[in-house]
């Protein structure tokens, strides 16, 4: 009887033990998954409604590492991460400026100096329901405009300085 006692205990305190385990396990793999989604950058994220903008500026979202340019009638979505080695670029009177290793960017990204080599991306931006929506997931090379008329209408391509020339 003493050894049925024993072997009862044994697995009793084995099935507890893997019980408390799975628990664990459970809650903080369920943490690192929730926040993992939670903190992800692939998303689409509201950034404000569209007519609320002032002609020709840039506003830059340090959270999200981006800005949002207005030219004229168009709006775009440019990332604020310098293509050197990733600092936070800052916006300035001519473009953009790395305050990390002083490469200089044009009004729309373009390499003035180094050590950058390759331009600022762009972001894919939509409108609904009156507001602008930014992808920050895949970066672009090519600015993709949403054309602020009565209704907004995307166009892919040249910018705005480009389409003048």
């Amino acid at each position: 009887m003493d050894r049925e006692r024993r072997e009862f205990l044994w697995k009793g305190a084995m099935v507890t033990g893997l019980g408390a385990l799975g628990a664990a396990g459970t809650w903080i793999f369920s943490d690192l998954w929730m926040a993992a989604h939670k903190f992800s950058s692939v998303r689409w994220v509201p950034v404000a409604s569209w007519n609320e903008y002032p002609q020709d500026c840039v506003v830059p979202f340090p959270e999200y590492k981006m800005a949002i340019i207005k030219s004229g009638k168009r709006i775009g979505a440019i990332s604020l991460e310098c293509t050197h080695l990733g600092c936070l670029v800052n916006v300035g009177d001519r473009g953009f400026f790395c305050p990390c290793h002083g490469s200089e960017f044009g009004p729309w990204g373009e390499v003035y100096s180094g050590p950058a080599t390759e331009p600022l991306p762009w972001y894919e931006i939509r409108e609904r329901e009156g507001k602008v929506w930014v992808h920050l997931g895949e970066k672009i090379k090519s600015p993709q405009w949403l054309e602020v008329k009565n209704e907004p209408q995307i166009s892919r391509g040249k910018g705005a300085h480009e389409e003048k020339e």
